[in-house]
């Protein structure tokens, strides 16, 4: 009997030392709960079906629901889109991999003309030998800047690793948590005072056991151009 009991504590205690860590899950927010017509998204959803395993604040202050193939103006929150989603040419952007995309959206709230920010955020297990986390992301209308990722409230160094037509491949090394449980979070920042709402568009997050891959030739080819292009107007 003592046997058992000691045999039982000590699978406890294994258990308690790997906190009952669950792994991150809809990484490429692939996996909404709600039913859609003909792949037709329409009006607001809970955020749990919307964002299985994801937590969202707007202004610190948690949020319940998402939009679905739409977005706000002015007003801080979340959506989940798919190829319908249209804006008609207001704002740039769309579905960047698979069939849905996550968009963030800093704004206003309860009619404040200071902009807040919006997060979205996971907590889980960071994979043991981890070395880096990369994730593709538009953001409009401003460019690189405009948001932030941070591990367990600490900001992450982003590096753009290539540019596609639609949407910028990042990666950062997030090597010191492998392994442990951490709050994994992307923040759309608001501005003061609002102007207008920030529009982050984010898909296919990945944990990889590769460093940060160095830019590529294409981005480093459009940097040359860049410079070469200053440098000649300065002549």
């Amino acid at each position: 009997m003592k046997l058992i009991s000691v045999i039982f504590t000590a699978a406890l205690l294994s258990l308690a030392e790997s906190g009952f860590s669950q792994s991150f899950v809809d990484l490429g927010f692939e996996s909404p709960t709600f039913v859609s017509t003909n792949g037709l998204l329409s009006g607001s959803i809970g955020l749990p079906q919307a964002f299985p395993g994801w937590s969202a604040t707007v202004g610190g202050l948690p949020l319940s629901y998402a939009l679905s193939n739409t977005v706000y103006l002015d007003t801080a929150g979340m959506s989940i889109i798919n190829s319908n989603y249209n804006t008609f040419g207001v704002i740039p952007g769309g579905v960047l991999q698979g069939r849905y995309t996550a968009v963030l959206m800093s704004g206003t709230l309860t009619n404040t003309v200071t902009g807040v920010d919006a997060s979205l955020s996971q907590t889980g297990l960071v994979p043991a030998g981890t070395r880096s986390l990369q994730f593709y992301a538009l953001s409009a209308f401003d460019s690189f800047g405009t948001f932030t990722v941070t591990m367990d409230g600490q900001d992450l160094s982003l590096t753009a690793i290539s540019n596609a037509l639609n949407y910028t491949i990042y990666g950062t090394d997030i090597s010191a948590w492998a392994g442990q449980t951490a709050q994994l979070s992307f923040n759309v920042l608001g501005h003061s005072p609002q102007g207008s709402s920030e529009y982050l568009y984010l898909d296919s997050i990945q944990f990889s056991i590769q460093p940060v891959p160095e830019p590529s030739t294409f981005a480093l080819g459009a940097l040359g151009a860049l410079l070469l292009g200053l440098r000649r107007r300065q002549s």
